[in-house]
């Protein structure tokens, strides 16, 4: 983010700390500083198609509080970005996605995030496009696997 922004001509933090490097990275990649946004717009789409993605193949719901007979919209499916510290004592950043009335929009287990309290809201942003360790849940019954588990017995026979 620091060679994009002075690629694009966009203000840096002075002085050039480590924190004030990542901070800065963190609110440019969320949207709380717009400047990124303003000069591509397709940073913030890409942004949240890798997150929709991640999210739909994790295996996590997206809402938590469904109402009965409520139509959901599409732009209640609109992701919002935000940058904000752990807690008071931690002061690390973290992303906080939202969506669907408000809900907290999460693809990592828990269990994995308590294992890597080291990242920085940059990292953690990274780890959208890498590979997660975490297993997955099947999306659907129409899995490859199935088929051939179900006719291995009868390719090995030669039926």
């Amino acid at each position: 983010m620091n060679h994009l922004s002075i690629e694009l001509a966009l203000p840096r933090p002075y002085p050039l700390t480590e924190s004030a490097l990542v901070t800065h990275a963190a609110r440019l990649i969320s949207g709380q500083n717009g400047a990124i946004m303003e000069i591509l717009p397709e940073f913030e789409y890409f942004r949240d198609i890798i997150f929709h993605f991640k999210h739909s193949v994790s295996g996590a719901t997206s809402t938590s509080n469904v109402e009965e007979g409520y139509v959901w919209l599409p732009t209640d499916a609109t992701l919002k970005w935000a940058v904000k510290p752990v807690s008071e004592e931690n002061k690390t950043l973290q992303y906080h996605v939202t969506a669907f009335k408000g809900t907290l929009q999460e693809f990592v287990d828990p269990a994995a995030v308590n294992k890597e309290n080291t990242q920085n809201a940059f990292s953690s942003f990274l780890s959208l496009f890498s590979k997660s360790k975490v297993s997955r849940n099947k999306l659907s019954c129409a899995d490859p696997t199935n088929i051939v588990n179900s006719c291995g017995d009868k390719f090995i026979k030669g039926k």
